[in-house]
Order: C-alpha cells, then sequence, then structure tokens
C-alpha cells in the first residue's frame, strides 16, 4: 500500500472511522456523493473513467460531504496500461499482486518506494537485465565465428578482418549521441523504453538479414555488423539510462548497476564460449553454417527480451523534452563541475595508459602456435574471469575506498604482467607448467582485476547523472572512458614499429622485441597511479564533492575539447582503415598459421578493452 502524502488532500475514512487508503495494488478508491460524482482536489465535478487517466492525479479525487466510496481499476500511466491490466487480472483470479502503481510524482517524499522498484528481477523490471545479457551476448558469440568466416571461407586479408573489428568499436562513440536522441527526442511520451524496443528489433532484423543472405559476401558483413553494432548500441545506452533513473530510490546506490553488469559479463562469457565452438571448422567436424549462427545470434533477443517488454516500466511521469541547445548547455554546466572534471581527467588518463601489447596474439599464435580452439579457450576465460571480479567487487569490496581498489589492483597487474614475461623466455616449461595453462592464468587473474576495477567506475557515473538528462550524462562519461580505450589501442599499435615483432621474427624463435614490447607496456600502465587523487575515496566523499557548484570554465572546455577530439581522430582512422586498408581482396595464402588470425583475435581481444561500458 502506497502512502500519498506528497500529494495535498484530505484524509478519507470509512464507516468505522478507520482512514481508507487511495488506492490498493492496482485498485483506486475514491469517494462519490449521491448522485455518483467524484470530487478531485482541483474541484472538478466530472464522473471519473479510468480510461481518461494519463496519470494518478487525474484520478485520485475525494468529497467533502459524503462518505460513499467506489473502487475502481487503476491503469498508472496511459503507457503502463499492458501491465497494470495484466496486474488486476492475476490480483483478481489468483490474488497475487505484482504491480504497484508509482505515486504521480514519482517516489521520494515520504511516499512508500513500491517493492517492485527495489526488485531488479521484478517483472516491471526484468527487461534491464534481460537486455545487459543480450548486449553481453552480442558483444562475444559472433566475434571468432567472423574470424573464422572471413579467413577460411572468404580468404580475407589481414586488412580485412582489421576492417571489421574497426565497424565494431566505431559504434561506441555513437552513445552520447544516443543519449541526446532519449533526452531531446521522446517518442510517445516516453524516452527510453521506445529507443530499447528500436534498438533490439534492428538489431533482430540485421542478424536476420544476413542469415537469409547465406553465403555473404566480406563488404556486406561488414556493412550489417555495422548496422548490428549501432542498433544494440542504442538499447545499451537506453538500459543505462534506465537504471541510472532506477538508481536514485536505491538505499545503497550502484547496487543495480552490479548486478546489471554481472549479468551483462555472464552473457559474454556465455557468447564467448558458444562463439568458440560453434563454427570450428578446422578442428571439429560438427559445426553449424554460419547463416544458422546469424539466426541463432538474433535468437537470443527474440527469447530473452521480447517476452518482458510489455511488461517494462519507465518511472519518469512527465517527459518534458528539452531543445538540442538547450541539452548542450545543460551539459557543458555539467563538465565544469569539479565533481565531473576531476575524476574524469583521472579515469581518461588511466585508461589512455592500460596498453596492451597489441603484438601478443601474434607471439602466441606465430611464435608459440596457438591453434583456434586454444586461442578461443583465452577469450572464453578472459569472459569469465571479468564476470568473477565483478561479483566479487559488489560481494566483498562494495564499500572498499575506490583510491585503494586502483591501486592494489593496479599493482597486482604489474606483477602479472611480468610474470608474463616467461612466456617469451621459456621460463614457464622449466617449470613444468604448459604455455596454455601459463597464459591463462596470468589472463585470467589480469581480466578478474580489470572486473574489479570496473564496477567503481560505473557507481561514480551514476552519482554524477542530473535528474531528466540521464540518458546524455552517462552516455557522454561512459563515451570519454571508452574514446581513452582507443587511444590506448592507438598507442599500443604504434609502439609495434619501435622493435621487431612482425610474424616473421616471431615464426623464426626471436622474441627479443616482444619482451621488450612487453616490459614497455606493463611498467607504464600503474603511471597515472600518481593522479589516485582526482577521483574520490567514495560515494561519500562524492556527494561532498558534488555540492561545489562552482563551475570552471576551462576545465569544461578541456573536457569536451578532448572529447570531440578523441571522438574526430576516431573516425577518421576508421574511415581511413575502411577506404584505403580493406581491399586487400581475396587471398589463398591465408590458413590458421598465418598472422592474420593472430591479428584478428588481437583486434576482437583490444576491441573488448575498449568496449567495457
Amino acid at each position: 500500500m502506497l502512502e500519498m502524502s506528497n500529494i495535498q488532500s484530505r484524509p478519507l475514512y470509512n464507516s468505522e472511522g478507520v482512514r481508507f487508503p487511495f488506492f490498493q495494488g492496482p485498485y483506486l478508491v475514491t469517494q462519490v456523493d449521491d448522485k455518483g460524482k467524484s470530487f478531485s482536489s482541483t474541484s472538478d465535478t466530472s464522473v471519473f473513467r479510468p480510461s481518461q487517466a494519463q496519470n494518478l492525479s487525474d484520478m485520485l479525487s475525494f468529497s467533502t460531504h459524503t462518505r460513499a466510496y467506489r473502487k475502481t481499476k487503476w491503469y498508472g500511466k496511459s503507457s503502463d496500461g499492458f501491465i497494470a491490466c495484466t496486474s488486476v487480472i492475476m490480483y483478481e483470479t489468483l490474488g497475487f499482486k505484482y504491480y504497484e502503481p508509482l505515486p504521480p510524482a514519482g517516489v521520494g517524499g515520504g511516499s512508500k518506494t513500491p517493492d517492485w522498484l527495489k526488485d531488479f528481477y521484478s517483472l516491471p523490471n526484468i527487461a534491464l537485465p534481460m537486455s545487459y545479457f543480450c548486449v553481453g551476448i552480442a558483444l562475444q558469440l559472433l566475434r571468432t565465428p567472423l574470424i573464422v568466416y572471413f579467413i577460411e571461407d572468404k580468404n580475407a586479408s589481414p586488412a580485412e578482418v582489421n576492417v571489421l573489428f574497426t565497424v565494431m568499436a566505431v559504434p561506441w562513440c555513437f552513445k552520447v549521441i544516443y543519449g541526446f536522441m532519449s533526452d531531446c527526442l521522446p517518442i510517445m511520451g516516453e524516452r527510453r523504453k521506445p529507443y530499447l524496443i528500436i534498438g533490439w528489433v534492428g538489431y533482430m532484423v540485421s542478424n536476420v538479414i544476413l542469415a537469409l543472405a547465406g553465403d555473404p559476401s566480406i563488404e556486406f558483413c561488414v556493412l550489417m555488423v555495422f548496422v548490428m553494432t549501432s542498433f544494440y548500441m542504442l538499447a545499451d545506452v537506453m538500459t543505462d539510462a534506465l537504471i541510472v533513473e532506477r538508481s536514485r530510490f536505491e538505499e545503497k546506490r550502484g547496487v543495480m548497476q552490479g548486478q546489471g553488469y554481472i549479468i551483462r559479463f555472464f552473457g559474454s562469457t556465455i557468447g564467448a564460449a558458444i562463439g568458440a565452438v560453434v563454427y570450428n571448422k578446422a578442428d571439429w567436424e560438427h559445426y553449424m553454417p554460419i547463416s544458422t549462427i546469424f539466426l541463432l545470434n538474433g535468437l537470443f533477443v527474440v527469447v530473452f527480451i521480447f517476452p518482458f517488454i510489455p511488461y517494462m516500466v519507465e518511472l519518469a511521469d512527465e517527459c518534458q523534452p528539452k531543445s538540442f541547445m538547450d541539452q548542450c548547455g545543460d551539459l557543458f554546466k555539467t563538465v565544469q563541475l569539479r565533481a565531473v572534471w576531476q575524476p574524469m581527467s583521472f579515469i581518461y588518463i588511466f585508461n589512455a595508459m592500460q596498453i596492451a601489447n597489441a603484438a601478443w596474439m601474434s607471439f602466441l599464435v606465430e611464435g608459440l602456435g596457438f591453434r583456434a580452439w586454444e586461442i578461443g579457450i583465452l577469450g572464453v576465460v578472459a569472459s569469465l574471469m571479468t564476470w568473477f571480479g565483478i561479483v566479487s567487487y559488489k560481494k566483498y569490496f562494495f564499500d572498499s575506498s575506490w583510491r585503494i581498489v586502483f591501486v592494489v589492483c593496479s599493482s597486482i597487474n604489474v606483477f602479472i604482467g611480468l610474470l608474463q614475461l616467461c612466456l617469451t623466455t621459456g621460463k614457464n616449461r622449466e617449470w613444468g607448467i604448459p604455455d596454455l595453462v601459463f597464459a591463462l592464468g596470468d589472463d585470467g587473474v589480469q581480466e578478474f582485476l580489470i572486473g574489479i576495477q570496473f564496477l567503481p567506475m560505473c557507481i561514480m557515473y551514476l552519482g554524477l547523472c542530473p535528474v531528466g538528462a540521464e540518458g546524455t550524462t552517462y552516455a557522454m562519461l561512459t563515451t570519454f572512458s571508452n574514446l581513452a580505450g582507443t587511444v590506448a589501442f592507438d598507442i599500443s599499435t604504434a609502439l609495434t614499429a619501435v622493435w621487431d615483432v612482425d610474424e616473421e621474427t616471431l615464426e623464426k624463435g626471436d622474441f627479443q622485441g616482444i619482451f621488450k614490447l612487453s616490459l614497455l607496456c606493463t611498467l607504464v600502465a600503474p603511471l597515472p597511479l600518481v593522479l589516485i587523487n582526482l577521483i574520490p575515496k567514495n560515494q561519500i566523499a562524492q556527494q561532498e564533492l558534488l555540492k561545489d557548484k562552482k563551475p570552471t570554465y576551462w576545465a569544461g572546455a578541456t573536457f569536451l575539447f578532448v572529447m570531440i577530439a578523441t571522438m574526430l581522430a576516431t573516425f577518421g582512422e576508421s574511415i581511413y582503415v575502411v577506404m584505403f586498408e580493406g581491399g586487400g581482396g581475396e587471398n589463398d595464402d591465408y590458413s590458421w598459421s598465418d598472422n592474420v588470425y593472430g591479428s584478428g583475435i588481437g583486434a576482437a581481444r583490444q576491441l573488448s578493452r575498449i568496449s567495457v561500458t
């Protein structure tokens, strides 16, 4: 039962003198006079009809001179009609109540928060974890099959494989655009739910088109992968925004976000495992045709999301869209706050310095002779350990200092990175540890630590999102973080020219270059920790920092300049790769033992580091 303490009205009492609630479960109780007319707080004397109501304030009515009551079915917002209607049916037939409408002004102000709003897996919310799960599937399932298809079936060159993963990475820069769309251009009065539906429908249709193509060309695959990635990015941004809106009413903010990302990385693990086995043509006799894999990829959305979309509730009772310029102005005011630009400066520098060895996968394939299924296992273990890291943070370290989390995890990562050098010297084999086992251990621990570091950033982003601009702000912050990852990727690629790490050198067993490059990348990673004091210790410290409303113009301008400049550079680089490096044509000389496979998997792993938020 919800108390409407934030509504100006007189208490209602029944014939026994007991206060009568405004509504119970899916029902609304109104007070009527002898002629059946209901009286609202705005002196509206029209007869109440549920179909005419747009929100609860239209329905709350009472009379000051009678004690007759009417019990009517309440359908909440007009957009909540499906879930409220089915709630009424369930309540009347089975006595089971799973949905309580929100007060007209949302929750807060003394009103009781509905139980379903606090339960991430309640029917009005279940579409959100399902959406995160499907984002995880979308991130991983097609990667390995597409590499195999490009190389084995289409004889793709390394440049063409690089184009594939370039077009996978570009839509991550669209997140802030999608945030603007949802905040400025509502559809049928709602800002999130319609775009979420558009995103997943577009993603499903893209997969169906590829499946119907049967044996799609490289060019058509690249185009449709770009389209489907753009669509599920739209859905991902809307899911994040819906979570941010709900997080305002959590007792401990960030719990629901943590649950969402746990599910997302669990989906990534499942997707990576499926992708590693369904199209392994080189080692196994049984595999699915590529068209069936596309169909399977789209089927996940149909099974796990579409059944729950009708029940999803968007919290905002009233949508007040802003113009593009007004939204830009508000965004600029936000980034001028010290609570925003100061910690985000650290996040950008830290992510930009997490430089992975771009030649590492080539080393595993060319130097150590890893086969397709072994590389696939590395991908599955990486996703699984990232998931374990997020689960561990939520369970054991949620209240820990963000600074301590970054310092400890980064320090351990340096030690693990130095251990990886044993693979280049063969020291692990002297200890009796096979290359694959040693690589799995090192890689697994590193991904576990990345998972632990991941959630504090997301929780920090939640606290920086103002009401009414959740979509744009959260998308902007995650885009800013992701763009720093693209800088790290470009730096790692440039460093391959410093030492000789090409495939011919690795095939000869000369690992001096790979050793030096790995050592450099490992030692550079912890350097940004000297700026660790730029981020608050925890959520309490963040709230104190948010009290400082003094804008810093130069800091806000620098923030936006860095973000836009990095985005333009990323777009420019992507266009160059697609236009000038993607025309390698067919080449029958490429096989699993060639650098094309290592470079493809390496690009996929780099993309996974970029696309964590």
